[in-house]
């Protein structure tokens, strides 16, 4: 038997101990549920509203939902994010340049830390300016 005969008996094989229920397609990996990092947690700690200014957790990890990258700003970024599975999967994320050291994301999640230097005095404490939405458009296309 020649070897692209043996490659599609193998795959016709395959196909077939699939559709029998033999063996399993793997799942796609589950997005891991979304965690505070310690740095966050730090912030969220004197952000409670009686020692800082009160701020809202959203709390998020769900890159392969189906809902727009884009979302209102009642509520306060999300973090918990594993960025570059967003980047790989939805629309609308762009990779972080190695010029943007200061965004620190911890295990590869966006945190407090992402878009904030508590260190910088200025209002928001932003790692850097957002005129014209400099800091936003970091990660967003818009």
């Amino acid at each position: 038997m020649s070897n692209g005969l043996k490659d599609a008996a193998l795959i016709a094989f395959a196909a077939a101990l699939l559709v029998v229920g033999v063996v399993t397609a793997p799942d796609a990996p589950a997005a891991a549920p979304p965690q505070i990092d310690p740095l966050s947690k730090e912030c969220i700690g004197c952000h409670d509203g009686a020692s800082g200014p009160d701020i809202k957790v959203n709390l998020r990890n769900n890159p392969s939902g189906h809902g727009s990258h884009v979302h209102s700003f009642d509520g306060e970024h999300p973090i918990g994010m594993i960025y570059q599975s967003y980047v790989d999967m939805k629309p609308g994320y762009k990779p972080i340049s190695a010029q943007e050291r200061n965004m620190i994301m911890v295990n590869g999640a966006v945190g407090c830390l992402t878009c904030h230097d508590p260190l910088n005095p200025a209002k928001g404490h932003l790692i850097k300016s957002d005129k014209n939405s400099a800091l936003c458009l970091t990660c967003h296309d818009k």
